[in-house]
């Protein structure tokens, strides 16, 4: 009896896997070097910027009514993060696995009760993040409106977007060709785009507004925005007259490489300065 007590004493004294602990040292490893509101990362920053504490991750990643729905499942299931171009070895098949054991024992904090990644990111972020949770700015319902159509700045611009780029496209075509339904849906192209650009340009400026975004990057989308609102307006209004001259066939064609560079300014705001890597 003494010898069967003896052989399975490792067993009775071996503790309970901390999952929050090996996790947190994960996050030490592959996430909080992008994820923290001082990240050169727009994408990872804009995503999420609390990876230095694991009570705001199991919040915004986990799920504990349904674990299986968890955000933080499909991330690792799919082994997105860190991203192919990202300067950290990707997560591995026992390290995903693991997130995949924290999230369906829904999300525990380590066994020593420290839940911050980085205890410097905690010390610098932490009274900000608290005071924010205990006192939310209250929003009117005009600022909530203004919020809104700032919002629907993403979906309006592919309109003009769309129309405006195949207005330039027609043009090329007018000039080989020379046939003149080219001109007639290169006007309807431009009826099309220049009003919904002028609307999608406002609409960008109410979304930076409320964003809170900045930097280099946004003021040259935002103008680059307002003078293809302008341009074509005037295409428009000269098409009737001047529609054939050599110039307005320049104008457009500038146009067109105009969309194309604030279109990808946006992406890269949007999806981060990598998205058109292959």
């Amino acid at each position: 009896m003494l010898l069967l007590l003896l052989s399975c004493a490792p067993l009775l004294l071996q503790q309970e896997p901390d999952l929050g602990g090996e996790v947190r040292q994960l996050f030490a490893d592959k996430c909080v070097q992008c994820h923290h509101p001082d990240s050169d990362s727009k994408k990872a920053k804009r995503e999420f910027d609390q990876a230095w504490d694991l009570r705001a991750v199991a919040q915004e990643w986990g799920d504990n009514l349904d674990p299986e729905m968890a955000l933080l499942v499909e991330v690792a299931e799919d082994r997105s993060m860190p991203p192919e171009d990202s300067d950290y070895l990707p997560v591995t098949e026992t390290e995903a696995q693991l997130l995949l054991d924290w999230a369906m024992a829904r999300t525990p904090m380590p066994a020593d009760g420290n839940p911050f990644v980085d205890l410097e990111m905690a010390l610098r972020y932490l009274p900000q993040v608290e005071s924010e949770a205990l006192a939310p700015p209250e929003k009117s319902l005009w600022q909530r409106i203004l919020i809104l159509l700032g919002h629907v700045h993403a979906p309006i611009i592919h309109f003009p977007v769309a129309f405006l780029l195949i207005a330039s496209l027609l043009r090329f075509a007018f000039l080989r060709t020379r046939k003149e339904a080219c001109l007639k849906l290169e006007v309807f192209c431009l009826w099309i785009g220049a009003p919904t650009a002028v609307f999608a340009a406002g609409l960008g400026w109410l979304n930076a507004a409320n964003s809170g975004a900045g930097g280099q990057d946004l003021f040259l989308h935002r103008w680059i925005g307002v003078s293809v609102a302008a341009v074509s307006v005037l295409l428009l209004l000269l098409h009737a007259r001047l529609g054939r001259e050599k110039w307005y066939s320049l104008l457009i064609f500038a146009l067109g490489i105009a969309i194309a560079w604030g279109a990808h300014m946006g992406g890269e705001m949007v999806f981060g300065e990598s998205y058109m890597r292959l």
